[in-house]
């Protein structure tokens, strides 16, 4: 990259060093001998002004050639490298154009200006006053074409670099970066390194602005000092009134110039923020609105592109609130978001199944409309204490609920959030048989039973008739353990599997081999008493509350 650079460097300089020859002759006025002198005295200017830029356009590739040499090698970067030289990758080209106008022409021009000064006394150059203040005003002339060449042609060269770090820096690119300050702005162009890599960010008001003022206002206003100047200093009979022709002329072109950048500025200024202002209402969740540009230029097409997506992203919730109506609101985002498991695969989850004791007789005993509010009642604290685990309910089991853990988004500690899960039904339970006696309904009793091994997740079904689901033994025995909650006495039952994976803030009470329908060797189950920051007791009682 830094070869790639010092090339685009010495092709602008052969640009900007020919139209600073021909300016220098003919804009100063200068004999054969003075351009013998000028030459031979002057020199050494470029030779420093090289020297410095060299110096600088390693200093500014340096981050970026360092993640480069990193990829080359076949290496495994430190992430943060690569982060650093893609985002000194977005900044050269606003740093090659701050260093061309601010640091490399001084650093011709004041070389220059002590050399011509030193002719002047050692051999007789002959430079006038009026000269040495021509020269300076060529300063924007010569510098403006060299930097506008020189930043198209860096833009150009780093867009394939950025785009080969992009895969590295797929989550930076997606956060919002920090922007440089003045000062580091400043300190930057300077070559030095930031502790952390800031973006050096420019509004297109601003690059706007920077465009007429160097390219239209500066030359300008430059031409205009320079012809006064001869004028003034040969003594013409007409350098009163042209030179205040050029003065008017100059002051009418500035004040139109800078009329024509601030409404063009403001008019695409006022258009981007409108635009990032919806941008920033749909990152907070609100899709409600629309973006409607008051021009005719390529904000039309970018607001009509970016409705269109606001109407998808419209159009995705709906799906997945009415998808999340019927499976779990996990199931729905992570089918949506194409991160199901569709096609099958083998992960360890923690299954747990919820029943309602003494359903049947309840049945026969309750008006059919009450009963389903109830239900409903309890299937909605059933649910709640299962999503705030992080576990997806799979299915309703008429009187209960098979729920998952560590499917379909993988965790490692399923079976804690299992188990709390469990206890967070016991709790809401509680609470809901208090309101069922206030409306002197009879209360409820549950089971849970809860066990942990590896199962096969995805897509199971017809094409016509799809769902998602688990398959396997540990399905079989989470059910035939929940069973077993009735003759042990107790709410809450787990394999000797959870168990295994739960810390020491869970109070585990009986343990019992205990032979299950279908399993020729007994279940080892284990009692599930509460949480040490609970109390031993929590369970049980809410248990016996609901007695």
């Amino acid at each position: 990259m830094e070869q790639t650079a010092l090339w685009i460097y010495r092709l602008a300089s052969l640009v900007a060093t020919v139209e600073a020859f021909f300016l220098f002759i003919f804009g100063l006025d200068l004999t054969l001998d003075q351009i013998v002198l000028f030459v031979l005295f002057g020199f050494p200017a470029p030779v420093v002004m090289y020297a410095l830029d060299r110096w600088l356009i390693g200093r500014h590739v340096r981050p970026i050639q360092t993640a480069l040499d990193a990829f080359d090698v076949g290496q495994g970067p430190d992430p943060s490298l690569i982060v650093r030289g893609w985002i000194q990758a977005l900044n050269l080209p606003t740093l090659t154009l701050l260093r061309v106008l601010t640091v490399h022409a001084p650093s011709v021009l004041l070389p220059l200006t002590a050399l011509l000064w030193l002719a002047n006394q050692v051999s007789g150059l002959g430079f006038a006053w009026w000269q040495f203040i021509i020269l300076w005003l060529f300063w924007p002339i010569t510098a403006v074409p060299h930097a506008i060449v020189e930043y198209f042609l860096i833009a150009r060269a780093t867009r394939p670099i950025v785009a080969r770090f992009a895969p590295a820096v797929r989550l930076e690119a997606s956060m919002l970066q920090p922007g440089a300050t003045a000062w580091e702005v400043f300190r930057m162009a300077l070559g030095l390194v930031l502790p952390e890599p800031k973006i050096i960010r420019t509004a297109t008001g601003m690059q706007l602005a920077w465009l007429f003022t160097f390219v239209s206002l500066m030359p300008m206003g430059v031409l205009g000092a320079s012809v006064y100047l001869k004028i003034m200093v040969r003594g013409a009979e007409i350098s009163g009134a042209l030179g205040g022709w050029i003065i008017g002329l100059v002051a009418i072109s500035t004040i139109v110039s800078v009329a024509i950048i601030a409404l063009l500025s403001t008019r695409v200024h006022r258009s981007m923020r409108a635009l990032l202002g919806q941008m920033h209402r749909v990152q907070q969740g609100d899709l409600s609105g629309a973006w409607r540009p008051d021009s005719t230029d390529e904000f039309l097409d970018l607001g009509y592109g970016f409705n269109q997506m606001l109407a998808g992203l419209r159009d995705r919730e709906t799906i997945k609130d009415t998808f999340g109506r019927f499976v779990s609101r996990a199931v729905a985002e992570a089918v949506l978001s194409g991160h199901l498991p569709l096609n099958g695969e083998r992960r360890e989850v923690s299954i747990l199944f919820q029943d309602l004791r003494g359903f049947t007789s309840m049945a026969e005993q309750m008006d059919p409309a009450v009963l389903v509010e109830v239900l409903n009642q309890l299937f909605t604290e059933m649910v709640a204490a299962v999503e705030a685990e992080g576990g997806v309910v799979k299915q309703f089991l008429g009187d209960g609920v098979m729920a998952l853990f560590g499917t379909p988004v993988a965790v490692t500690d399923h079976a804690v959030r299992a188990v709390r899960a469990a206890q967070g039904m016991a709790r809401r339970l509680a609470d809901l048989n208090l309101r069922l006696k206030a409306q002197g309904r009879p209360t409820l009793q549950i089971g849970v039973g809860i066990h942990t091994g590896e199962v096969v997740t995805g897509k199971i079904g017809p094409d016509t008739r799809v769902e998602y689901g688990v398959v396997g033994d540990p399905v079989n025995v989470a059910s035939r353990i929940e069973g077993l909650t009735k003759e042990m006495q107790t709410p809450i039952l787990i394999s000797e599997a959870t168990a295994a994976q739960l810390g020491p803030e869970f109070l585990l009470g009986r343990s019992a081999a205990l032979a299950v329908k279908g399993k020729a060797q007994p279940v080892r189950v284990v009692e599930v008493l509460g949480q040490a920051l609970l109390g031993a007791e929590d369970l049980r009682e809410s248990d016996q509350s609901s007695r």
